[in-house]
């Protein structure tokens, strides 16, 4: 899996902010908060990221691949049951989408060639879920006992479980073939951090791995388990 450089620089961006952002040492920080993410998930079969390929097959003919896959985002709600202990309930969901097109050039009569489309085919794979899991912070205690660090920079592990629900279709031209929708348990582990920038706004990078296998195949895979990787910012309230 490739993860994309920004990961990189978001972390080397909130530690800059960290380093001239001491006031949030003295924040009483919320016990609750909303998380908003995007990020990349491992897809059977596929590389992650986005790819384009043009082929020249002759006679004016032009072939084009375009993938688009492991693609994530989630949504999600925590709150503090007890000193160290968060619950959560998160939603999101991982995809892979690949568009293969032949083409045929018409002429020059816009910027570049044009070209008229003879055939498509569109291959969508979906995977959802809703999930009901649990938060350790093993820091939490220790903004009084090292400088303030658990103040802003709060580690975590994470355990939870839930219904996934996979989707596939494939278009052929303007026809939808091959649609299909399973459902199955599925279960994560996972670790991450928040980085604790103001009293309301936290800075998050989060991984887990999905546990998920579906008793039919999507476009001829069962086993969609595979490491997330997220990046995002929670608003605590």
């Amino acid at each position: 899996m490739q993860y994309p450089r920004f990961f990189v620089y978001f972390t080397l961006l909130v530690a800059g902010i960290l380093v001239l952002n001491t006031d949030v040492l003295s924040y009483d920080h919320p016990r609750s908060n909303i998380r908003f993410s995007l990020g990349v998930c491992d897809m059977p079969d596929s590389e992650t990221g986005i790819t384009v390929y043009h082929t020249d097959m002759g006679d004016g003919e032009q072939f084009t691949d375009v993938t688009a896959s492991g693609m994530s985002s989630a949504i999600s709600f925590s709150s503090m049951v007890c000193e160290r202990f968060a619950w959560e309930v998160s939603m999101g969901g991982f995809s892979d989408v690949r568009s293969k097109t032949l083409s045929k050039k018409i002429g020059t009569i816009c910027d570049g060639d044009c070209y008229e489309i003879i055939s498509s085919n569109t291959r969508v794979v979906s995977v959802s879920y809703v999930m009901a899991g649990l938060i350790y912070y093993p820091l939490y205690e220790l903004e009084d006992t090292i400088g303030g660090l658990g103040s802003f920079f709060r580690p975590y592990l994470t355990v939870g479980i839930g219904p996934y629900f996979g989707w596939s279709g494939r278009w052929d031209s303007d026809s939808v073939t091959d649609a299909n929708f399973v459902t199955a348990v599925g279960a994560y582990p996972g670790a991450g951090v928040d980085l604790l920038l103001s009293r309301h706004f936290i800075l998050n990078i989060d991984l887990r791995y999905h546990l998920v296998e579906f008793g039919e195949p999507l476009q001829e895979v069962e086993d969609y388990s595979g490491l997330n990787a997220v990046a995002g910012f929670k608003v605590a309230f």
